[in-house]
């Protein structure tokens, strides 16, 4: 899955001192407990679920692959101006709908920010994209609610340190509550050209 956008982000950026030793990922993933509902029953297992949460993220390479076609970790975090910013999330506790159909729906939208080093916003959130499909597995599955994502996005910054902020809100929940979204944040680079 994959979605493409430009931040235009040109007007009012502090350009910060460039460091050669700066992170890839600022936040770590995190995944919740697991419920402790029974597994063989779907329903009674999504009702249960916690939100929505990063099982792993990673800056990749967009055209490289692993031996077995797997997405890669990209070397740095380095980039050019305007260069696309190809990023990898798999996630966790995905809601299903209808919940214990093999063919079921999920939707995860992604919002996506500019911040300066420091985490002040440099936009306003952007509503970049809705991922949506339909699952290929039964519900009894073990990754019946994962789903991983890609996408790229190209900033237009000055030289500098910055952050990529993306936030993703499983959009299948039915309660509020259980929609809160999980966010990733990047650190990203872009020295003197």
């Amino acid at each position: 899955m994959f979605y493409y956008i430009r931040l235009a982000v040109l007007a009012a950026l502090l350009t910060t001192p460039v460091s050669a030793q700066v992170p890839i990922l600022e936040v770590p993933p995190a995944v919740p407990a697991t419920s402790e509902a029974d597994r063989s029953d779907p329903a009674a297992w999504q009702a249960a679920m916690p939100s929505i949460a990063i099982a792993a993220a990673f800056l990749a390479e967009k055209e490289e692959r692993g031996p077995e076609n797997e997405h890669i970790p990209r070397a740095d975090n380095s980039y050019g101006f305007a260069e696309e910013v190809y990023f990898y999330v798999s996630l966790d506790n995905v809601a299903r709908d209808p919940v214990a159909e093999a063919d079921a729906a999920f939707a995860i939208a992604l919002r996506a920010q500019v911040r300066a080093e420091d985490g002040t916003p440099l936009s306003d959130w952007l509503e970049v994209h809705t991922y949506t499909g339909t699952m290929s597995m039964p519900p009894d599955h073990p990754e019946y609610y994962q789903n991983w994502v890609t996408g790229g996005l190209g900033p237009e910054v000055p030289p500098g340190r910055y952050q990529l902020a993306l936030e993703f809100t499983d959009m299948s929940r039915a309660e509020n509550a259980s929609r809160a979204p999980v966010e990733v944040v990047f650190d990203l680079l872009y020295p003197d050209q």
